[in-house]
């Protein structure tokens, strides 16, 4: 079962949740809160009063009111950004260092790298032509959980957020993914949106797992090192955005990855993805 949770406050949130809605065979099964659990297929729909940061183990309340555990969490969510770019954007969950927007410090959700990177693409996809820009964001922010997890966003403005034609975007790449195997990755450097990591899951074929920005390097400590490993499932790879990391930094990162059994490769060490060119 695939959870996915719309929250009230969030404008963009609640647009996507009326778009899934718009396809037919949702049922009601059971109620988490006051709202029902709505399903289809193996998808579960829950609807929640308050802003998904901040809801804690919303996987195990899931699993309480459902009498089945999620495989894999995806939060319908708004984004926001001082630029104002449209943007529709897909994002691991957790907090490298402080956690300043929900969540705990210093700690990761698991990743669900094959469906989030197939999910990335499957929006460029569907948002051919539309004037959307299409990125992965780095991992931040909350809320904690224990099941695999990512954020899918429309924004950066209220304009987009109430766009029907965004939410669309969004629910039919959701609806149409169906992850594909393939070498698993973790990402490091660059800024928040990731530029160069996108490009990558664009166009070779490798599922990007936690993604680590430039400005959280100095939170790679042996121990963050080894959470971020941990919660990549799958991981056998790391790939760095080598142009925005210091020479000296870099080497001691390949060092200490490649210690803990991940292999740094570059782009050519990967294969094209089947059909990149669509996008």
């Amino acid at each position: 079962m695939l959870l996915l949770v719309a929250s009230r406050p969030d404008a963009a949130s609640m647009g996507q949740r009326e778009a899934l809605l718009r396809v037919p065979g949702w049922t009601e099964h059971g109620r988490l809160g006051d709202a029902p659990v709505l399903r289809r297929d193996d998808l579960a729909l829950v609807t929640i009063p308050d802003l998904h940061l901040y809801r804690d183990g919303i996987d195990r309340e899931a699993q309480i009111a459902l009498g089945e555990a999620p495989e894999a969490v995806v939060f319908l969510s708004k984004h926001r950004s001082e630029s104002g770019t449209p943007s529709l954007t897909v994002h691991p969950i957790g907090n490298l260092g402080s956690a300043d927007l929900g969540g705990r410090p210093r700690t990761l959700v698991p990743a669900d790298p094959h469906r989030m990177t197939d999910t990335l693409r499957a929006i460029r996809r569907e948002a051919a032509g539309t004037g959307y820009a299409v990125t992965f964001e780095a991992t931040h922010h909350g809320p904690h959980l224990e099941t695999p997890a990512f954020f899918i966003e429309a924004g950066s403005t209220e304009t987009e957020w109430s766009d029907p034609r965004a939410a669309e975007i969004l629910m039919r790449a959701l609806l149409s993914v169906r992850p594909r195997d393939g070498p698993v990755a973790v990402g490091v450097g660059g800024g928040h949106y990731t530029p160069r990591l996108t490009d990558l899951a664009l166009r070779r074929d490798v599922a990007l797992a936690h993604l680590v920005p430039g400005y959280d390097l100095p939170q790679l400590d042996d121990e963050m090192l080894d959470q971020i490993i941990a919660r990549s499932r799958g991981a056998s790879l790391v790939y760095f955005h080598r142009k925005a990391i210091e020479k000296p930094v870099l080497r001691d990162l390949e060092r200490r990855f490649e210690a803990r059994g991940l292999r740094a490769v570059r782009e050519d060490d990967l294969d094209p993805l089947p059909g990149s060119q669509s996008y």
